[in-house]
């Protein structure tokens, strides 16, 4: 049994497969996800699990040199964005780019977070 880092199969699988300047879509509960996209839904509730949940577990594992948001995103989610990528590009672009950008995504993790547009792109680095 795996001891530590990313527990859900489907996320490990897609961060393990991942190489630099890949994208990975962590997103809230209405987030469109496009049909050619891998969907990996782990809303258990309504607001559960956050996306900042989410995003922490991931980070764990997952080197990411870009994050990509939308301008209409609060400030709240832009400096919690900023604190756990402190060394990663912040990238603003439109919530309509962003959900043609999600298009191009290895995966789409849905969360259950209900906050207006946290939703963000987060774009592979390198190790070394």
């Amino acid at each position: 049994m795996k001891k530590q880092g990313i527990f859900n199969s489907q996320i490990a699988k897609v961060v393990a497969s991942m190489g630099h300047k890949d994208m990975l879509a962590i997103v809230d509960l209405g987030f469109p996800i496009p049909d050619a996209v891998e969907k990996i839904d782990i809303v258990l509730d309504y607001g559960k699990p956050r996306f900042s949940d989410v995003l922490e577990v991931v980070l764990k594992e997952l080197e990411v040199e870009q994050c990509i948001i939308a301008t209409e995103s609060s400030e709240i989610f832009i400096d919690e964005i900023q604190k756990k990528l402190p060394s990663a590009e912040l990238k603003k672009i439109s919530h309509e780019e962003l959900k043609e950008l999600a298009k191009k995504c290895k995966a789409v993790i849905r969360t259950g977070d209900t906050t207006p547009y946290s939703n963000a792109i987060l774009v592979a680095g390198v190790i070394f």
